[in-house]
């Protein structure tokens, strides 16, 4: 079973470009990476105790651990969560300040929370923790996943993993929802609506919705059937707030959604996305995967997730990865 796994792994690793290089600590789950406006340093956060954060003069490194963004926590609690444990951290600038999003979930659950925590620096311990934004609880959706955009001077947070998908509400301030309503973007019908990880971006006229799909975890016993691993899929609406769909037409709203990075190669499961908009590069899509070396050393759990990263072509109108 394992060498049909293999073979069939084989004649996919060519259907997607080379990620490009990492040196240094290369190691992330779920991350968030921004260049700061004083002196371009790339800053990578991702999801662990207090925010694991790295940093290196350049998206191929050396990255170097730098410590936690948040070393006591997050002031949120909730019943049977380690307050310390923080995920898919997302982190963006405005104003003079850089805000971070964050999460606090207990695996497999709705019992979860978005947070934010500001700071001038982006630097380990800087960090104000302001707690929680204030997004209502629902049994439609999932407070995880956290995601901000501005549209039209409007500010936005996507979230939602499993149950109904990905969700949209506005804020009231950059710090709390208020009364905001949130409304669906994105659901997948099929097994147990495997869709997470929302990421809006602008380019052009269009609102691109990348998200992740497929099965996540450490990887460690058994394979997922193949091709149900986790990818990259995306949609685009020229509102940003609704009308999603794929490159063939169907609403993201109806299991819609392109493929534009699966398992190839080295690349193993590719996902926990975000883009950036590079000041030498332009846009570029950077994600987690996990390493083919080891699941075929019988898996790593968590350690062995990677981070990589390719340039994205929207000569199309679509989103395609580029070969570095």
């Amino acid at each position: 079973m394992l060498a049909i796994f293999f073979a069939l792994f084989i004649a996919l690793a060519s259907a997607y470009p080379a990620r490009g290089p990492c040196t240094g600590d290369c190691w992330t789950h779920d991350p968030s990476i921004i260049q700061r406006e004083s002196d371009g340093t790339y800053f990578r956060f991702s999801t662990g105790t207090g925010v694991n954060t790295q940093t290196s003069s350049s998206l191929t490194g050396p990255w170097t651990d730098i410590g936690e963004a948040l070393p006591n926590g997050s002031k949120i609690t909730l019943d049977g969560v380690d307050s310390s444990n923080i995920w898919a951290p997302d982190v963006h600038y405005q104003g003079g300040t850089y805000y971070m999003y964050y999460v606090l979930s207990k695996l497999g659950t709705q019992t979860s929370q978005i947070g934010v925590a500001t700071s001038t620096t982006l630097e380990p311990g800087s960090w104000t923790d302001h707690g929680i934004i204030g997004i209502p609880a629902n049994s439609a959706y999932n407070r995880i996943d956290p995601n901000w955009i501005t549209i039209g001077g409007k500010q936005y947070i996507q979230f939602g993993s499993y149950w109904q998908d990905i969700y949209q509400v506005a804020l009231e301030t950059p710090l709390q929802v208020g009364s905001n309503t949130p409304h669906q973007l994105a659901y997948n019908a099929s097994l147990n609506h495997r869709v997470e990880g929302a990421f809006l971006y602008q380019h052009g006229s269009y609102y691109y919705l990348f998200f992740s799909g497929g099965i996540a975890g450490s990887y460690t016993a058994t394979y997922p059937a193949q091709g149900e691993e986790y990818r990259i899929h995306v949609c685009r609406s020229s509102t940003g707030t609704g009308g999603f769909v794929d490159e063939a037409g169907t609403s993201c709203l109806e299991s819609g959604g392109t493929i534009i990075l699966a398992s190839h190669n080295q690349v193993y499961a590719p996902g926990g996305q975000g883009v950036l908009t590079d000041k030498d590069l332009g846009p570029v899509l950077y994600y987690h995967y996990y390493s083919l070396k080891a699941k075929a050393a019988g898996g790593t759990g968590v350690s062995g997730y990677l981070y990589g990263w390719n340039e994205l072509d929207f000569s199309t109108g679509w989103p395609v990865v580029k070969a570095v």
